[in-house]
């Protein structure tokens, strides 16, 4: 009867410690805050500008989340506008190319056929990998094509960071379960076994 409420109290331990671990990591995933991407940052909030003076032209890009994720949607913002008066230029087309050569050999993907009617459009990608990644641009206004480039940093994913939007949510508490089960059946065992 002591061997049971020995393994007992060993695993109720076991659990505990756990559940405290589990914590203190959710926590610190929690409070991981990295530094916005890099880029040619005219404002703190991880604005980049493109300046095409021929065409009088300014493009502004930033992009949400600031800390782009691995296959996690991330929203590409622009906004076109006339270089002197600051005023979104309307009626534009749009075209979006994202290359990489993040995972040894170049990749591209391209949205195309983009309605801009105020100046103002996003597209929403999804970056598989780690690395740096070109965003070009190109906005037809009336007869005159600008293109701009922009620089979007994916970091490397920091461990203990999960990514649940293409997860099953039963999979955690499902790994939990069988993690605390192992344990519980090897402290049985040994306890067995000194006794």
């Amino acid at each position: 009867m002591s061997l049971y409420i020995s393994v007992f109290h060993s695993c109720t331990l076991i659990v505990s410690l756990l559940f405290i671990m589990m914590a203190i990591i959710t926590v610190s995933v929690n409070l991981y805050s990295p530094s916005p991407a890099l880029g040619q940052t005219i404002s703190g909030n991880g604005t980049q500008l493109w300046i095409d003076r021929e065409n009088n032209v300014k493009v502004q890009f930033t992009y949400l989340p600031q800390t782009p994720i691995i296959d996690t949607p991330t929203e590409l913002k622009f906004s076109v506008q006339n270089l002197q008066t600051g005023a979104n230029l309307k009626n534009l087309a749009a075209r979006v190319v994202i290359v990489t050569n993040s995972s040894g050999q170049e990749r591209s993907f391209k949205f195309t056929n983009i309605s801009a009617p105020d100046g103002n459009f996003s597209v929403k990608y999804l970056f598989p990998d780690s690395g740096v990644y070109q965003v070009i641009s190109r906005t037809y206004s009336k007869d005159t094509p600008t293109l701009a480039s922009f620089k979007v940093t994916v970091p490397i994913q920091p461990l203990g960071i999960i990514n649940t939007n293409n997860m099953n949510p039963l999979i955690l508490p499902a790994i939990l379960v069988a993690v605390i089960g192992a344990i519980a059946v090897a402290s049985f065992l040994i306890i067995k076994r000194r006794k």
